[in-house]
């Protein structure tokens, strides 16, 4: 009787408190809620060593969570990504949020940015090839929660689901 108990148990915890999902669901799950915020936040580090945060408007294209972001060539953040390439950024649902750590590349060539343009982006740039900067995130990691996917990170530490890239 002891050993249906323990059994029991054992399934009642794995059940309950694992946080084993295939990548594939993660990186599904990951996707429906970056599509759904429809704008991200994205942190650079400052000249400080700081956190350098702001909201933008990403283009997202189906190709392993690579994103794109247009910004002016004089902004601070490309000077920041200049000194610094680390970047990460974070979308958010009512269910959860995803966040992309990764490296993040300055892409001046027009046929490139002509590629991943937004039109929604074109009111503010009067001539993408002088006054556009396309700024390129390539993922390093990727973490995940969605409470409505019962993917709610560790119990005890708080620690999302992650894939590492």
């Amino acid at each position: 009787m002891s050993k249906i108990l323990f059994f029991i148990t054992i399934i009642f915890f794995q059940i309950n408190y694992s946080q084993d999902y295939s990548d594939s669901f993660l990186k599904e799950t990951a996707k429906l809620i970056m599509y759904e915020s429809k704008t991200c936040v994205f942190t650079t580090i400052d000249n400080n060593g700081g956190p350098s945060s702001r909201i933008m408007d990403p283009f997202i294209p189906n190709n392993d969570f690579i994103v794109y972001l247009i910004t002016n060539p004089k902004s601070r953040k490309v000077s920041e990504i200049k000194n610094n390439k680390r970047a990460t950024l974070t979308f958010q649902n009512p269910n959860g949020y995803v966040t992309i750590k990764g490296t993040s590349l300055l892409i001046n060539d027009l046929d490139i940015k002509n590629k991943y343009w937004k039109k929604e982006w074109t009111p503010y740039y009067e001539d993408i090839d002088k006054n556009a900067i396309l700024i390129k995130v390539v993922p390093v990691s990727l973490e995940v929660v969605n409470s409505s996917k019962g993917i709610e990170g560790d119990k005890e530490t708080w620690s999302p689901a992650t894939i590492i890239f």
